[in-house]
């Protein structure tokens, strides 16, 4: 009977050879339990333990540990615990260095069988996030400021953001403060912090401006460049590329955009997603605009507007075929009287001329939805446009009679209305929104009112829910069937799941990718969620040093992969990972 060999992993010496009946024993090599067993009987025995038994069992002996360790048993341990083939977090890429190892979402990876993973390194990794076990690393949002500062004192009601983007190891951040000299500033353990000035040097005479969103290239990778578009105020914005390993010596201007007009609709863009050629914005008045890069240039293909829909708004693009592009949208919606629900919008974007040819079309048509109206299109040049709409709604309104079923739904839905809303996140599976305090967001350097009217406060207490308090996170879930002209086709969902309890304070921001979600609170407090088991752990607690000095609640900014979370909240940039 041979032995079979184990699964690859770093293990300590072989075991000994196995002793029989007709072999001369000597004081050394006297038969025990634990050398009177094969290798593979011994697996089977450790194969019915629990992760803890495996642990405790590492201690026993050598041998035991050699065994206990097979990547085979804790991969079986890590699917039972944790019932999925990678880690989870990954908005965007991951994993390398020049971070283009998962697909985009809300797609899923491929896990190539023969790949060799540490499956008990991924289950450590899963184990602390589950519990709140990271290591912290303070850092400053501005080059110029030292971690150990004392913090910033900001009006309360203000928002000092700080745009975050996660690229593999590197980390991508910007300040919305206004400026005369706006930056990007790239950050990783393997580089010193660099640097990338939006304007040239001799452009040291503009106005001050403050970077508005980021947007990195979710595209499938040609090289080992990453792609990241920067938005200012005055409606301009630059697509930069670099290599990661080396952004000093190989950062380029790829594309550069002037609009011809400055208007609302295209300045202060609050929301970007990009995946080449394709990049839509969204800016502060919820005007949506799509913008074509396939020829080299920048071209403004296509506007649309809505007067139904508000921030905060969150983007997701993925090409589930190539030339189409699918965006979802989650935004705010009003309910009557004064009050504030979830609805998303699936956009389906292709090339117009392409379409049309394929289906015998030769005029263009003109889009509309419940949502969006098209409200302008590049006469000459258009490629790039939006082909179909879906939209739903968390609450609607029936606008006739409607039966004892469909009341006791509305009953429910009303339920859940919210007063403010602070944030609206989704990665294309599930919605998550996070009721508002009063809080006025700054967009450049205007101070616009917020799209949320609060109440006072005793028709807050009569109409607000006991079971939605500000600190309380609702969770939906959205489906999105594949679109077909059939009767029986099944329409789009957005069904209420559970409310997430444990937040501290007002949620300040979501993050949201893969089924799990980070909130940060308005006094610094992070919560990690597991949306799928609707379970939720406390990451960090309240900012005890900024509650002793009284300083007022702020807006941060929160951003996390599948190994780390990185918050940017009064001036201060904290890393938390959880590859420890």
């Amino acid at each position: 009977m041979t032995k079979r060999s184990l699964s690859p992993a770093h293990l300590p010496p072989a075991k000994r050879v196995h002793t029989s009946g007709k072999t001369k024993h000597h004081p050394g090599n006297v038969l025990s339990f634990e050398n009177s067993l094969y290798d593979e009987l011994i697996l089977c025995i450790f194969s019915h333990l629990t992760w803890v038994d495996l642990c405790v069992t590492q201690s026993t002996s050598k041998n035991w540990a050699r065994l206990a360790a097979d990547n085979e048993l804790w991969r079986e341990q890590y699917l039972k615990v944790y019932g999925r083939t990678r880690l989870r977090g990954a908005r965007g890429f991951i994993g390398r260095l020049d971070g283009r190892d998962v697909k985009p979402l809300p797609g899923r990876a491929v896990v190539d069988p023969n790949q060799n993973r540490d499956w008990k390194w991924m289950f450590r990794i899963s184990s602390n996030w589950r519990n709140g076990r990271c290591l912290v690393e303070k850092s400053s949002t501005n080059v110029s400021e030292h971690p150990n500062d004392p913090p910033k004192i900001y009006p309360e009601g203000t928002h000092e953001q700080t745009h975050i983007i996660l690229a593999g190891t590197m980390i991508i951040f910007a300040s919305s403060e206004p400026t005369s000299h706006p930056s990007v500033i790239l950050s990783s353990q393997t580089t010193s912090r660099y640097v990338i000035p939006y304007y040239d040097q001799q452009d040291s005479h503009r106005l001050p401006v403050c970077i508005t969103a980021l947007a990195l290239d979710q595209s499938p990778p040609t090289t080992g460049h990453l792609s990241l578009a920067c938005f200012v105020s005055t409606g301009e914005f630059t697509v930069f590329d670099f290599n990661p390993s080396s952004p000093s010596h190989t950062v380029s201007k790829k594309f550069v955009y002037q609009p011809a007009r400055r208007t609302a609709r295209t300045m202060n863009i609050m929301q970007a997603a990009y995946y080449h050629p394709l990049l839509v914005t969204v800016s502060t008045i919820f005007s949506l605009s799509i913008y074509d890069l396939s020829s080299g240039v920048v071209r403004h293909t296509q506007t649309l507007s809505t007067f139904t829909s508000y921030p905060p708004v969150s983007l997701v693009l993925s090409s589930p075929s190539p030339g189409n592009f699918k965006l979802v949208i989650t935004y705010s919606v009003p309910v009557y009287p004064r009050h504030w629900s979830v609805g998303a919008t699936e956009l389906i974007i292709s090339n117009h001329s392409e379409t049309a040819s394929a289906s015998g079309r030769t005029t263009p048509t003109v889009f509309s939805s419940p949502s969006f109206r098209e409200d302008y299109k590049y006469p000459l040049t258009s490629t790039m446009s939006v082909i179909t709409s879906r939209t739903i709604r968390a609450f609607d309104m029936p606008s006739s009679w409607v039966n004892d079923s469909t009341l006791r739904a509305m009953r429910e839905q009303w339920g859940r209305k919210l007063l403010n809303v602070a944030d609206a996140q989704t990665d294309g599976k599930w919605v998550v929104l996070a009721p508002g305090t009063s809080v006025y967001p700054i967009y450049g350097h205007q101070r616009i009112p917020s799209f949320h009217s609060s109440l006072d406060s005793s028709s807050s207490a009569s109409s607000a829910s006991a079971l939605h308090s500000p600190t309380s996170l609702q969770l939906y879930r959205l489906v999105l069937p594949i679109q077909s002209n059939s009767i029986a086709a099944s329409p789009p969902k957005l069904n209420f799941v559970r409310t997430l309890h444990g937040q501290t304070s007002p949620v300040s921001s979501l993050a949201l990718s893969d089924g799990r979600c980070v909130s940060l609170g308005q006094n610094g407090s992070i919560w990690v969620w597991d949306l799928e088991a609707g379970t939720g752990a406390e990451v960090a607690g309240a900012d005890e040093a900024a509650a002793q000095l009284m300083l007022p609640l702020t807006k941060g900014t929160v951003s996390f992969d599948d190994r780390r979370i990185v918050t940017a909240h009064k001036g201060k940039l904290v890393i938390r990972r959880f590859d420890i």
